[in-house]
């Protein structure tokens, strides 16, 4: 759920008609679906899933214990079906789009390039998003399986500079200016329950997830500079309404979209009228 706040970042380049100037864009995850309905020019669609369509029990439902995310609903029926992305726009457009995954057999990173890929573009958001212990499934593709990609690099900035970017836009859903704690004993232990017996390279890869999201945070900020890459970041900071990973409360989602669409107007110096009539409709459905 907290990816509504880069969704709201997305939504206002979208609307500053920046949609073909990248030439890469690096997603995982909920920032992977915001991405993928960037690059197909229904930005203002995708964003009223979030609290339109998900943000009740029948998304996310903590006594529901085999599937306290159903990422099936999200992917199957929504953005299959009650608000299609449009998959041919996608492969069409000019920007390379990769989806990062981790390989739950080896626990490894993987960057899948959408526009090289014959699955739906549906099914490839769904391996990114394939959260372990809460989803608890796996993502087939091709005879491999796959999921969500945060277990392994959640935000691949250093994968980006690897392939050569020098000049990186990074929008994220949370704050980047403290190191993430390596996953406590009773996380470990329940991911060791529900995966890690089956998995133990995913394990390991879980257990380790804090060093790479770390590496990123500090490429993010700054804190670690490579020579002639440039990094600009997008992010909340302090003062700003904070989203919750599995918040379900409609107007906060609004608030939190609002906060970084406006905050991204403001670095490109654009007048925001439009943006503020726009998110006042989703206030008033959100209330409805």
């Amino acid at each position: 759920m907290r990816g509504v706040v880069s969704a709201g970042s997305l939504l206002a380049l979208d609307l500053l008609g920046f949609r073909e100037v990248f030439d890469e864009i690096y997603a995982t995850s909920a920032g992977a679906v915001n991405a993928a309905y960037f690059l197909s020019g229904q930005g203002k669609l995708g964003m009223t899933i979030y609290f339109d369509d998900i943000a009740n029990r029948r998304f996310i439902n903590p006594w529901r214990l085999l599937k306290i995310v159903d990422v099936d609903y999200a992917y199957d029926r929504v953005i299959s079906l009650h608000k299609p992305l449009d998959d041919v726009a996608i492969r069409a457009s000019r920007v390379r789009f990769l989806l990062s995954v981790t390989d739950a057999r080896s626990g490894l990173n993987e960057l899948l390039d959408v526009r090289a890929r014959p699955e739906p573009v549906p099914l490839l958001l769904k391996a990114s998003s394939a959260l372990p212990v809460l989803y608890n499934r796996r993502i087939t593709l091709d005879g491999r399986e796959y999921v969500d990609g945060g277990v392994s690099d959640s935000l691949p900035i250093a994968r980006a500079i690897e392939n050569g970017c020098t000049h990186i836009l990074v929008l994220a859903s949370s704050r980047c200016d403290s190191p993430m704690a390596r996953p406590a004993l009773w996380e470990r232990s329940l991911f060791y329950i529900r995966m890690g017996r089956r998995y133990p390279a995913l394990m390991r890869a879980f257990a380790s997830m804090h060093e790479a999201v770390n590496r990123s945070r500090r490429l993010a900020t700054g804190d670690e500079a490579v020579d002639g890459v440039n990094v600009a970041l997008i992010a909340p900071c302090d003062g700003d309404s904070p989203v919750g990973s599995t918040a379900i409360e409609r107007a906060r989602l609004v608030r939190g979209a609002h906060q970084m669409a406006t905050r991204t107007f403001e670095i490109f110096a654009r007048e925001r009228t439009i943006l503020d009539a726009l998110f006042e409709t989703y206030r008033a459905r959100s209330s409805g």
